[in-house]
């Protein structure tokens, strides 16, 4: 019989307790920060003011993925002056997206240009509404349209850039949202481009709003920005001169959601103040991207249309970490 002495046993049980349960923890909060997500815009089109055939895929691929939630960036509908028409197509367009609120994966969608003939704001928050509707903490007069929320380790932001700014965004309150966030990851998504691709009428309309919001993001962490606007697929690395790639933000344009496509002549000749926006991907076809976060790594990979309800890994992937680390937020 091999006797243990009484203390000498404790600490050793203690030691493999405190071993196991620091396996364990480690095992949750890696799982915990595992998060799939799907950006898309521009889904406008049909009879019915939105292509139901390319919406009802792409809400497919949003399960078939795994995804946790979906970012839409406006241009829902094609839209209309009369707003009970509107109504209309954005209740068509929720109905389309049925499938994803049963399944419970959040839906967050953000107003485009032909999401705000004339009370449209009332035609949103009567279709986006109850069960379907966004988060309420945007500023006043904003409610349900600007907006931000966290999942897991990830901080969203949803931004209206219409109302009474068009071409802005209320940075005030994007200041505010940003200081009191405590995750490592900053995602935000508009409906217009920071840097002009193919539309003319985007948010270098004000290029010192523009300049102030851009710098805030990367202030924060960030180093994306979702928007559509442009019916293409467009990635650039947004320059910022100071050398170092590594810290440079990029703006993602994803409008290829269901509305006919434009044309671009490759060049990106807006107002693009001190910085230079280089192209990384650019293609014209449906399709959407899918966003994983794995701890502080981020991988962003575009999926496009090969056929019919299929979606494959396109040429275009990102990769970064967050430097955002939660020990240095303060």
């Amino acid at each position: 019989m091999i006797i243990l002495h009484s203390k000498t046993f404790l600490k050793r049980l203690s030691i493999l307790g405190l071993i196991s349960i620091f396996v364990l923890l480690l095992s949750a909060t890696s799982e915990a920060e595992l998060i799939r997500f799907i950006v898309v815009g521009d889904t406008k089109g049909g009879e019915n003011g939105v292509n139901t055939t390319i919406l009802k895929e792409i809400a497919q691929a949003t399960i078939d993925e795994g995804a946790d939630f979906i970012l839409v960036g406006g241009d829902l509908v094609s839209g209309s002056l009369d707003p009970a028409t509107l109504q209309s197509m954005l209740t068509t367009w929720r109905t389309t997206m049925q499938r994803l609120y049963d399944a419970n994966i959040g839906v967050y969608a953000c107003r485009g240009n032909h999401d705000t003939h004339r009370d449209s704001k009332a035609a949103w928050d009567n279709v986006f509404t109850g069960k379907y509707a966004l988060p309420g903490n945007g500023p006043s007069g904003e409610e349900n349209i600007t907006f931000s929320f966290t999942y897991k380790n990830v901080f969203i932001v949803g931004l209206d850039q219409y109302g009474t700014h068009h071409h802005r965004v209320n940075q005030a309150w994007l200041d505010k949202q940003f200081a009191s966030n405590k995750q490592p990851h900053v995602f935000v998504f508009g409906h217009e481009p920071a840097f002009s691709v193919h539309h003319k009428d985007c948010l270098d309309n004000y290029p010192s709003e523009r300049d102030t919001f851009w710098k805030s993001i990367a202030a924060h962490g960030g180093r994306v920005y979702f928007s559509c606007h442009d019916h293409l697929y467009n990635h650039a690395r947004i320059d910022d001169g100071d050398g170092n790639a590594d810290n440079d933000v990029h703006q993602f344009v994803i409008g290829t959601g269901g509305a006919s496509f434009y044309t671009w002549d490759g060049k990106y000749d807006g107002n693009n103040g001190s910085w230079k926006p280089k192209l990384v991907y650019h293609e014209k076809t449906y399709g959407y991207l899918l966003v994983k976060v794995d701890g502080l790594k981020v991988t962003l990979t575009w999926k496009h249309r090969t056929s019919p309800g299929v979606y494959k890994t396109g040429g275009d992937q990102f990769t970064y970490t967050s430097t955002r680390n939660l020990l240095n937020v303060k």
